[in-house]
């Protein structure tokens, strides 16, 4: 059996972390979504396409990049939904 290479290695632990990421915004986004409804209502603000887009981008805005991943998967979802509604 060859022994890897460190770039190699660090190749394939770059690969899963992305891959793990991936699956983490991809299980994310409902809860962001439904936290950006549940702000808006509690803050008394009308609950708009818009005013949910502008609300996930702003939980976006951490350091944090699961959550930066599963705001980007939400917004797109959402406009989706918009664009598949609207047909």
């Amino acid at each position: 059996m060859a022994k890897k290479t460190p770039e190699q290695l660090a190749r394939e632990f770059e690969g899963r972390k992305a891959k793990g990421l991936a699956k983490g915004g991809a299980a994310l986004w409902p809860n962001l979504l439904s936290n950006a409804v549940l702000k808006l209502v509690a803050g008394g603000s009308e609950v708009t396409v818009a005013a949910l887009i502008a609300r996930i981008e702003a939980e976006a805005a951490t350091q944090d990049i699961a959550l930066k991943a599963a705001a980007e998967e939400a917004v797109a979802r959402l406009r989706q939904a918009v664009a598949k509604g609207a047909e």
